[in-house]
């Protein structure tokens, strides 16, 4: 009796552990993921939009500045 307790509360033990482990390192990858993912896509759509704009802001002036100089 003592042995299968003992058996049986270590198996229980044990899985109980593992599949906390488990749950727990998928929850944080998984929040990690989220978070780097999300955090890399604002900062290259922030990028890709400055850049645009500035390069659309360049050209319309030099534009400008070049049809008002001519003109």
């Amino acid at each position: 009796t003592t042995h299968a307790t003992t058996h049986e509360t270590t198996h229980a033990t044990t899985h109980a552990t593992t599949h906390e482990t488990t749950h727990e390192t998928t929850h944080a990858t998984t929040h990690a993921t989220t978070h780097a993912t999300t955090h890399e896509t604002t900062h290259a759509t922030t990028h890709a939009t400055t850049h645009e704009t500035t390069h659309a802001t360049t050209h319309a002036t030099t534009h400008a500045t070049t049809h008002e100089t001519t003109h």
